[in-house]
């Protein structure tokens, strides 16, 4: 709605610094009659730039109605509004919050978010009431990963409520899950899933900085395996009708991930899931053997059987349900090698006689990785037969 032009008030020049000092002197005493005097002669409520707060402002942290009243009926600043909106949202103020917006102040101008972290279930339906933005900025997404309960309920009855902008808020939703399931989180993540939030939807976690790039984007269910949260996995109730358990098992291949490693498999995962017939699972394990322990790298010395065993449990239950090593290239094959050199000999005897004893490999494969100089100069103190891929007596 348009107005006209000769019913708006022409804005008034700010105060001298000696006259703003003076009003907001009275507007912290509360001297609402001196105010109203002040304004019956025609002075203005801008204070010069240096005076950091509006006389509006000190009245909302005063709390005082009257005079916020007064005052926000002579303002013809719309920022000042605006600026006394915030501060009242920021003081859980949901009166005077009414009170603003019924004199102009621009509901809109407040991130929703910043609603949102009021945890004040009244002041989140009077903006969502009002045509809040729900989308920019992700709000709900914020103030799901900042724990506010109370935003759970406005937001499934908000969603359901307007199908214009439900895939967007399920968006939001869908991430802190995905954020939660990483965490660890079993209670948050049952709380989204009440909430609608969907653990098969691949898109971005809440850090922001990979946000636009696809190739971070990801799952709850992925999360969770790489979490190792068995229980957060069995809440999200993976299918394997539905679900690329493949994927899951690859995602599952690391030491703290063991027991959700075992349920995958157990479930009918399959664990080679390359174009080649390989277990990308076993190759995820073969490059954690060579990232080593804390105390290893401190120390800077190989990995022994002990640092490693967790590693070798899930090669081992990787290899006895079938899973292959089929390197793609030299590129892969030299990676392998290379982790094998941060650890100590007998870690490459465990793994060659595991990929050998359930034929998880070819042999051709075992005598080109058993077969470099380095390698043969890695095993030599151990004397090992390389051609045979044993330990000779």
């Amino acid at each position: 709605m348009g107005y006209d032009a000769v019913s708006v008030k022409p804005m008034l020049e700010p105060l001298s610094s000696e006259d703003g000092k003076l009003l907001i002197g009275l507007c912290r005493a509360g001297k609402l009659y001196e105010i109203e005097k002040w304004l019956a002669a025609g002075k203005s409520l801008h204070t010069p730039p240096h005076i950091k707060k509006t006389p509006l402002q000190v009245a909302i942290e005063l709390g005082f109605h009257s005079l916020i009243e007064l005052l926000v009926r002579h303002e013809d600043s719309q920022a000042a509004k605006d600026l006394a909106l915030s501060k009242a949202v920021f003081g859980r103020k949901l009166e005077l919050v009414e009170l603003l917006a019924s004199h102009g102040a621009d509901l809109r101008s407040v991130p929703l978010v910043d609603v949102l972290l009021t945890w004040e279930p009244a002041m989140i339906r009077y903006f969502l009431d009002h045509g809040a933005d729900v989308v920019t900025g992700a709000p709900f997404a914020i103030a799901f990963q900042e724990k506010v309960r109370t935003a759970l309920r406005p937001f499934v009855e908000y969603k359901k409520a307007h199908p214009e902008v439900a895939p967007a808020l399920q968006e939001q939703a869908d991430r802190a899950l995905r954020h939660f399931c990483y965490e660890g989180d079993l209670k948050w993540v049952s709380l989204l899933l009440w909430a609608g939030a969907n653990p098969k939807t691949r898109g971005p976690d809440m850090d922001e900085r990979w946000a636009d790039d696809p190739d971070c984007h990801t799952t709850a269910l992925l999360q969770a395996c790489y979490n190792g949260s068995l229980d957060i996995l069995l809440k999200l109730k993976p299918d394997p009708q539905t679900d690329d358990l493949s994927q899951l098992v690859s995602a599952a291949a690391m030491p703290k991930s063991k027991a959700i490693l075992q349920y995958l498999l157990t479930l009918g995962a399959k664990p080679n899931d390359k174009t080649n017939g390989g277990s990308s699972a076993l190759e995820h394990c073969f490059g954690r053997l060579g990232r080593g322990s804390h105390d290893q790298l401190q120390q800077k010395r190989l990995s022994t059987k002990y640092d490693v065993a967790e590693i070798l449990n899930c090669i081992r239950d990787l290899v006895e349900h079938g899973a292959v090593w089929k390197p793609d290239d030299r590129y892969e094959m030299n990676w392998a090698r290379q982790a094998l050199y941060e650890c100590e000999p007998a870690v490459t005897v465990d793994v060659v006689k595991l990929l050998a004893a359930n034929k998880a490999c070819a042999e051709e494969t075992l005598e080109e990785l058993l077969g470099a100089p380095r390698m043969r100069q890695h095993l030599s103190t151990l004397g090992i037969n390389v051609a045979r891929g044993r330990q000779e007596t």
